[in-house]
C-alpha cells in the first residue's frame, strides 16, 4: 500500500519547478520558517538596537501579499533579512542564480575626499573594463539606481553591502542594464554568456615578483586552501619579511593551522556567545506578563535588550606551533575580508604579531544555522556573535587596518595598487631598521 502524500509535501514537490506560482499558503508558511529560524537562532541584535524582530517580520507579510513567483518571494525575503544587518544570515534560491551574473563587477571608489564613484573593479567583457565608472543605469545616477537593491544584500556594514551587490548578489537586479560611462558611452547589457569576473583567479598563489614575498589566499572554503597555503609558507625561511594579502577572502573554514604557525605564542580565541533560548525561562517569563496584567499585542522581542546571551569563550587560548613563522608580517586585507577570515586576523590585530594595510574588514563571523524554507532555496541565520578576546566590538565595523589605504578609480584603471606599494615600503622599512 503506497503511503498517503501529506499535504505540505504535496504543495513543496509542486514547487520543484521553478516557473510553478507560490500558492499563498505555501508563501506565508515558508515565511513563518525563516521568522521562527530569526527568532531563535539570530546572535546579532546588537546591531539593530531600534529594531526588533516582530516589527520587521511585519513588515515582511505585507510586503509578501502581492508576490506569486520565486523571484518575488526572494526580493521580499530579502528585504527582510537584510534588515538585520548581518552577512552570515540571507536567503537564496538556486533557481535564479543561473547566468545570474553580468560579467563585470563594480563598487563605490572615492574620487575626491567627499564623493565616491561607481567604478569597475574587474570584468571579463570587452566593452566594459576595469576602471571604468558608472554614470548612469536606466536612466538613474548610478549611486540612486544601486542603493534600491544594495539594501536587500545582506552585510554588516554599508561598504560591504555596495561592494558585494554585483559580484555576488546580481541576481538581484533587472536581467537588463541600460548603463551610461563616465565617457558618455552608452551600452545595454545582459547576463547572458559571461563569466564572472573573479572566474579566472586562483584560490591561492605565491608571489615572488615583488622585493618581498607576498602569499595570496582568496578563500578558506575548502580545507585543503590551507593546506597549500602551508605548503607555500614552508617554502620560506622562517625569518623571511612576508606580505600575506587577504583582499576580498570572504572565508569559510577557521584556518586554525595557518593561525598557529603565525603565532609566536599561544594565540587569544575570539570572544563568542550565542542565544540561549529555553522553552522554561520562556514559560516563566509568560506567566509572570500574565499574573502582572503585561501581556500585550505590541510584541517587541527578539531584540537587543530581551535576548539573554551566553558566553561560549573567554579568556581562552590555543597553543602555537613548536615551529612557528618568525618573519615580518604585514596583512593586505579590505571589506571583502570576513568570516574565517576575521578569525584569523582578530588575534593577530589584537597582539600586535602583524601590521594590517589596506581598508576596515566586512565585520562579520559566525556560525549560521541552516534551513531550506522552499525547495531548491537555502536560508542560514547567524547563531554566534564574535568579538575580539577583551570584548571589544568587531562586528558591523570591521577589523581595522594600521595603515588605511582605498584605491581609486584611477589606480584601477592603471593597474596600481596602492595598498600593495605600502606594504612594500612597510617591510623595507621594518628589515632595514
Amino acid at each position: 500500500m503506497e503511503q498517503e502524500i501529506s499535504a505540505l509535501q504535496h504543495a513543496m514537490a509542486r514547487l520543484d519547478d521553478p516557473t510553478a506560482l507560490i500558492p499563498p499558503v505555501v508563501k506565508y508558511y515558508a515565511a513563518s520558517r525563516i521568522y521562527s529560524a530569526v527568532e531563535s537562532c539570530f546572535a546579532h541584535w546588537e546591531n539593530i538596537p531600534e529594531i526588533s524582530n516582530a516589527e520587521l517580520y511585519f513588515d515582511y507579510l505585507n510586503a509578501l501579499e502581492d508576490v506569486e513567483d520565486r523571484r518575488g518571494f526572494l526580493l521580499a525575503t530579502q528585504s527582510y533579512l537584510a534588515r538585520l544587518k548581518n552577512a552570515h544570515t540571507h536567503f537564496i534560491d538556486f533557481t535564479l542564480l543561473q547566468n545570474s551574473g553580468f560579467g563585470f563587477w563594480a563598487r563605490p571608489l572615492p574620487v575626491s575626499a567627499s564623493k565616491h564613484a561607481w567604478t569597475v573593479c574587474g570584468s571579463t567583457r570587452t566593452d566594459i573594463k576595469a576602471g571604468d565608472i558608472i554614470e548612469q543605469v536606466n536612466n538613474l545616477p548610478a549611486n540612486e539606481f544601486f542603493a534600491g537593491y544594495t539594501k536587500l544584500v545582506s552585510a554588516s556594514k554599508p561598504e560591504a553591502a555596495a561592494r558585494n551587490l554585483l559580484l555576488f548578489n546580481s541576481f538581484l537586479l533587472p536581467n537588463q542594464l541600460n548603463i551610461t560611462l563616465h565617457e558618455g558611452q552608452s551600452l545595454q547589457i545582459t547576463r547572458a554568456g559571461h563569466e564572472h569576473p573573479l572566474s579566472l583567479l586562483k584560490a591561492f598563489e605565491l608571489s615572488t615578483s615583488e622585493k618581498h614575498p607576498r602569499l595570496i589566499i582568496r578563500s578558506f572554503s575548502k580545507p585543503e586552501f590551507e593546506e597549500q597555503a602551508l605548503s607555500f609558507l614552508s617554502q620560506l625561511d622562517d625569518h623571511s619579511p612576508l606580505i600575506l594579502d587577504l583582499r576580498g577572502n570572504g572565508g569559510g573554514n577557521t584556518p586554525r593551522k595557518l593561525m598557529q604557525k603565525l603565532y609566536l605564542e599561544p594565540i587569544p580565541v575570539c570572544r563568542e556567545s550565542t542565544p540561549q533560548v529555553i522553552g522554561l525561562e520562556k514559560a516563566e517569563q509568560g506567566v509572570a506578563a500574565w499574573q502582572n496584567g503585561e501581556l500585550s499585542a505590541h510584541h517587541n522581542q527578539p531584540n537587543a535588550e530581551t535576548t539573554p546571551m551566553r558566553l561560549l569563550t573567554k579568556d581562552e587560548t590555543f597553543p602555537a606551533s613548536a615551529t612557528p613563522f618568525r618573519g615580518e608580517l604585514i596583512i593586505l586585507i579590505d571589506v571583502g575580508s570576513g568570516s574565517a577570515t576575521e578569525d584569523l586576523l582578530i588575534p593577530l590585530k589584537h597582539s600586535g604579531r602583524a601590521t594590517i594595510v589596506g581598508e576596515a574588514s566586512a565585520g562579520s563571523t559566525g556560525q549560521p544555522y541552516f534551513e531550506a524554507p522552499l525547495p531548491k532555496t537555502q536560508l542560514t541565520i547567524s547563531a554566534k556573535r564574535a568579538g575580539f578576546p577583551d570584548g571589544t566590538r568587531f562586528e558591523g565595523v570591521g577589523i581595522q587596518p594600521d595603515y588605511p589605504v582605498m584605491p581609486t578609480p584611477e589606480d584601477i584603471r592603471h593597474g596600481n595598487d596602492p595598498a600593495l606599494t605600502l606594504a612594500q615600503q612597510l617591510l623595507r622599512q621594518m628589515v632595514s631598521s
